[in-house]
Order: structure tokens, then C-alpha cells, then sequence
């Protein structure tokens, strides 16, 4: 494990974080034109500024995903191929809701819209179940097994959040744009989970040398 995996790990959590930020900002800057209540996030788009930061929030998010996945590789971290599978679905899902608008009413659907709504349940579901499938198998690791919990209760809230966004979608009085916002909160808890677990390991495994030689 080398400083790079610090490096790589603290630019997930910039970019992440910068991202989370700008759709904040957008939620409180639009909110007379897309409601935080009951309007998905992509309905920012379709507003004058809201469209550059919207895929300026996107893109951040796939640096982010790129350098956490760098840094995952660089710390050796266990994982095995299903959670490689669900954060690759993960980034792709990104990459979907990015290339292609969403409906600009839910009454008038569209192929770019209904292809925008799959990109993000598969983005909203494959991210928790990542973590949830990464937990486990780092408890079992002892140089792991301290981000297990943390993992595990970041994959709970991503998945109640992501079900509940689901549901709001059936359910005509639940607060659809409320329970996105929610959801893409619990997936930043787990991606800033993830690059913190990962850059104490390569503060530790860079400690471990001068403690041992003193």
C-alpha cells in the first residue's frame, strides 16, 4: 500500500462531497421551479443553470467512483467479483442518467425519459448491495474488519432509502423527490465510508514500518 491510495481515496471524498454539495445548493437555489418535496433531481435539467450543474454533479461523481475504485486496487482490498459487478452497474448507471434527459412530465413519457428512470434504479440498488456484499466479506479480514459496521449500516440506509424512492414511484402520496434526495445522501455516506476505511489503511500500513523500528 503506497500514499497514493491516500491520495486516491481523499479525491473520492472531494469529489463526492462537492457533488453531494451541488445538488444541495440546487435543491434550495430552484426550489420555486423543481420541488424538493415531490421532483426527481433530473428535473433540474430542464431549468436554465440547473443542466450544466446537474451533469457537473454526475461527472463528479463517476471521478469520484474511478478513484475509489484506483484506490481499492492500489490498498488490495478483498472483494471479490459480485461487488466488482455492482459498482460497475453502479458507475454504469451514472453514465445512463448522464447521456440520456429525463422525462420532462411524468404524463409524457419518453425513450430517453424511461431509459433515464432504469439508469437510476439500477444506480439507486447496485451501490447498497455492493457494500451490503463487501461487509461481509471484510469482516472475515482482520485488516478490514473494523469498516464492516460502518459498510453495513451505510448498505442498510442506501437500501430502505432506494425502496422507498421505489415505492414512492407507485404510491402517489409519498414524497418521491424527498426519498431521492434521501437515497443519493445514503450513497454518499457509503462511497465517503469506503474512501475513509481505505485511506486509515494506508496511514496505517505507512506507521506500521517506524513503530515497528523503534
Amino acid at each position: 500500500m503506497t500514499p497514493r491510495t491516500a491520495r486516491f481515496a481523499t479525491l473520492t471524498l472531494v469529489m463526492a462531497a462537492v457533488a453531494q454539495a451541488i445538488i444541495a445548493g440546487l435543491s434550495f437555489g430552484l426550489a420555486g421551479h423543481v420541488s424538493p418535496w415531490r421532483d426527481p433531481v433530473s428535473d433540474y435539467a430542464w431549468h436554465r443553470g440547473g443542466r450544466l450543474l446537474f451533469t457537473v454533479a454526475i461527472l463528479l461523481l463517476l471521478v469520484a467512483a474511478a478513484a475509489l475504485a484506483v484506490a481499492a486496487q492500489l490498498a488490495a482490498l478483498p472483494h471479490g467479483p459480485l461487488v466488482s459487478t455492482l459498482f460497475l452497474l453502479w458507475a454504469a448507471g451514472l453514465v445512463v442518467v448522464l447521456c440520456f434527459r429525463s422525462n420532462f412530465s411524468a404524463a409524457d413519457p419518453t425513450v430517453s425519459g424511461e431509459i433515464h428512470r432504469f439508469g437510476g434504479a439500477v444506480l439507486f440498488a447496485s451501490l447498497p448491495l455492493a457494500a451490503w456484499t463487501l461487509s461481509a466479506r471484510l469482516r472475515a479480514e482482520p485488516r478490514w474488519r473494523a469498516a464492516a459496521p460502518a459498510l453495513r449500516r451505510g448498505a442498510i440506509a442506501g437500501v430502505v432509502t432506494a425502496a422507498a424512492f421505489g415505492a414512492a414511484q407507485v404510491v402517489g402520496w409519498l414524497p418521491a423527490g424527498l426519498l431521492e434526495r434521501f437515497a443519493l445522501l445514503a450513497e454518499f455516506l457509503i462511497v465517503a465510508t469506503m474512501a475513509l476505511a481505505l485511506r486509515r489503511a494506508a496511514r496505517a500500513s505507512l506507521l506500521a514500518p517506524s513503530e515497528a523500528a523503534r
